[in-house]
């Protein structure tokens, strides 16, 4: 009870008791909600994914410039691709430019480029070269002798294109044509087991011994599943996906 002043006398007022919301108002409110959330949630994953899309060249470009550094100190030479059957270490950055400090050291006692993928945070992002391999701990690093274990990179005809469903492997600079790419970086995109991915008979595991060069297995800016790559040309031009 309250009291009602300005007027002659104080005369008491009761307050209405307060009316709670019906069921079917309540239904009505969560059905607009949830409406409404639903016309937003692909907008906000598509804005989700573009902007990671951006961080993941940013840094693609960070490891594009730090290779570029390494060459410059070792007299053009990249580091060697690594390579371990069944394992994290495919394709893994370089440990040498974390040894060389181009790239921050991850925090194991052992220095290592810990660079990680933003899409897959469980593994670094990705490198390739042709020539010297690291091949489940082994170095080689002898292109006179072309039956020792080599890094490949498959690279189409119409390099840098990459449309082309033709192509070849180049195994070293050494080899007659020379391999028109020193290296190539890249993310494995939102889905790394994406149908777009060739896949190894009778195994859900992804081939990857043509990535990331194929356009075809690309993200583009529809946003749907594929790779983002950067990969140096042999004439210094640095050329990345979409």
């Amino acid at each position: 009870m309250s009291w009602r002043t300005g007027q002659p006398g104080c005369v008491p007022v009761k307050h209405r008791p307060r009316q709670a919301f019906t069921l079917v108002e309540l239904l009505v409110v969560t059905s607009i909600l949830a409406l409404l959330l639903a016309m937003l949630m692909p907008g906000l994953r598509a804005a989700r994914v573009r902007s990671r899309m951006v961080a993941v060249h940013s840094d693609l470009r960070q490891i594009t410039l730090a290779l570029d550094a390494y060459a410059l100190t070792w007299h053009d030479r990249v580091p060697p691709t690594r390579v371990a059957c069944g394992t994290d270490v495919n394709y893994q950055l370089p440990i040498e430019l974390a040894r060389e400090r181009f790239l921050a050291p991850g925090a194991s006692a052992i220095p290592q480029a810990d660079l990680r993928d933003r899409f897959d945070s469980r593994r670094t992002y990705r490198y390739v070269a042709p020539g010297a391999i690291y091949q489940n701990g082994t170095l080689f690093d002898m292109p006179d002798k072309p039956w020792k274990p080599r890094s490949k990179i498959w690279v189409p005809d119409d390099f840098p294109v990459c449309t082309d469903e033709a192509g070849r492997y180049y195994h070293d600079f050494a080899d007659e044509p020379a391999s028109p790419v020193t290296y190539a970086v890249w993310s494995a995109g939102p889905k790394p087991l994406a149908t777009k991915f060739p896949r190894q008979m009778a195994s859900d595991v992804v081939d990857e011994s043509r990535f990331p060069l194929p356009r075809s297995y690309w993200m583009t800016r529809s946003l749907d599943d594929g790779l983002i790559t950067h990969f140096r040309a042999r004439n210094g031009l640095v050329h990345q996906s979409p």
